[in-house]
């Protein structure tokens, strides 16, 4: 910009000698000529001289005045970059510049023109973008064995978290610390309902004096018989007393079944039981549990038909009217609701009195 300044004032005082010097009659008198104008010359056409390339912005090189083109172009700060201002020197042509306009200055419109006739219409074409460059660990990715890798990592990753208490199962819910707390109070809560619900075995206290009850069934009289074999056959009641204090609930008995051997053969001889029995809670109970006796034997010589024809007859038969007892071994087995074991108990009854007598007929 310094150098249109320092052209423009040199071009102009140029101009000026030329003027002063038309005026001068003969060549060789150049040199006076030149001093007496220089003399003749106020300060005020110096400052003139000076002021003429920032006042005179309107006019050209020559001192004529400026075209309407050159009014709205004028001065341009923009000009020593796209050829658009006034040209001091011819050397350069138009041809092949292309102009760039200012944000403030729009180019003539001849320039425009000269711009669009002078180079071809461009057409945009898309092309298509140039393939991603993969990596060898990506290709490993989208395969089927680096995908599963992927998820066996993440489970991983997601174990060690939960481990270290930095995630839960189900975001921030599930956490390790919150699963061993809730554990925890879970089976205290467990603990504390079975504890009162849960039921226990009872305890069985046996009748010693008399175990045995009989059963009064006149469709089913005692019987004994030596002929074809050796038989007897009869109902009685086991009496027991039940003890339910440890439980806090009602106990059930699915079922309890009774087995009577005779304790010196080992033979069995009778059976019996009760079921769908309820106890009540924190009691002792009185039960008889029905049982059927019968045996067979070869003849009356049999020790288990004999032990127990003997406890049964007539008291007339013996001379202090004293009858024998019979060594009985009993054993129940149980099926408490609310228990998945099958506990079982059993005991031993020395000297047990039949529980009725024979006629003196039977002899």
């Amino acid at each position: 910009m310094d150098s249109d300044r320092r052209s423009g004032y040199f071009q102009n005082q140029d101009n000026a000698y030329a003027a002063s010097t038309r005026s001068a009659p003969k060549p060789h008198a150049h040199n006076s000529s030149m001093a007496s104008n220089f003399q003749n010359r106020t300060s005020r056409d110096f400052q003139n001289t000076i002021r003429d390339p920032y006042q005179d912005a309107g006019k050209t090189p020559g001192g004529t005045p400026a075209s309407k083109d050159d009014d709205e172009n004028g001065w341009n700060v923009y000009a020593d970059f796209n050829n658009a201002g006034p040209r001091y020197s011819s050397l350069k042509k138009n041809d092949g510049y292309q102009t760039i306009p200012s944000p403030s200055i729009r180019p003539p419109p001849s320039v425009v023109r000269e711009t669009d006739e002078q180079q071809p219409h461009v057409e945009l074409v898309t092309v298509p973008a140039l393939g991603a460059e993969w990596k060898a660990e990506e290709l490993r990715a989208m395969t089927k064995k680096g995908r599963k890798e992927d998820r066996t990592y993440e489970r991983q990753e997601k174990w060690k978290e939960w481990m270290r208490d930095q995630r839960g199962i189900c975001g921030k819910w599930g956490t390790r610390r919150a699963i061993v707390w809730g554990l925890f109070i879970t089976i205290c809560i467990v603990g504390i309902i079975l504890a009162f619900t849960l039921p226990r075995v009872p305890s069985f206290t046996w009748n010693k004096d008399a175990p045995l009850t009989a059963v009064n069934d006149p469709d089913n009289p005692p019987k004994f018989a030596t002929v074809p074999a050796a038989t007897f056959a009869f109902n009685a009641s086991l009496d027991v007393h039940i003890d339910t204090g440890s439980n806090f609930l009602p106990l059930k008995f699915n079922y309890a079944r009774v087995q009577i051997a005779d304790l010196d053969t080992g033979r069995l001889i009778a059976e019996g039981g009760l079921e769908g029995y309820i106890l009540p809670a924190k009691a002792y109970t009185q039960v008889y549990i029905p049982v059927m006796f019968n045996y067979t034997a070869a003849n009356n010589t049999d020790q288990t038909w004999a032990n127990m024809y003997n406890a049964c007859k007539n008291s007339n038969q013996y001379p202090d009217r004293v009858r024998p007892g019979v060594n009985l071994s009993v054993a129940v087995q149980m099926g408490i609701a609310g228990l998945v074991t099958h506990p079982a108990t059993s005991t031993v009854l020395t000297s047990a009195p039949c529980p009725f007598e024979l006629d003196a007929s039977h002899s």
